[in-house]
């Protein structure tokens, strides 16, 4: 199982990118999408804390690639990254690509692939 972290300021961007990618792969593949947009309480932001509850939802996966929008949301995925246990991190990759191509793109090949190389061949190639 492969686990693919959105990461938005906005939990709407987050639920409707995971509403598309998931009509598009199913909900019984091997990707399993997680929307971890906004704040806790709803309001517009990103929170380390949310990303590595996130992260630690996908501990028993094979490999969790995080998609982020613009600025802070990369820099709360990185704080979260650096709170990850070290088992953790062999398995996190913080995917610099556009959030809703990357993220599509990803778990597309990730619901029909187990190795991160195969999976991450084409989006690579573009970004």
């Amino acid at each position: 199982m492969n686990g693919i972290l959105l990461v938005s300021h906005s939990k709407k961007i987050t639920d409707g990118l995971k509403e598309m990618i998931e009509e598009m792969i199913g909900t019984d593949s091997k990707a399993s999408i997680y929307s971890l947009g906004g704040m806790e309480d709803g309001r517009l932001g990103t929170s380390a804390t949310k990303i590595l509850d996130g992260i630690q939802e996908c501990k028993d996966f094979r490999n969790i690639f995080i998609f982020c929008d613009i600025g802070s949301a990369v820099l709360s995925a990185e704080v979260a990254i650096e709170m990850a246990s070290e088992e953790l991190l062999k398995k996190i990759m913080l995917i610099d690509a556009p959030l809703v191509e990357g993220a599509f793109t990803v778990s597309v090949q990730a619901s029909v692939m187990n190795s991160k190389e195969d999976i991450l061949k084409d989006i690579l190639s573009y970004y």
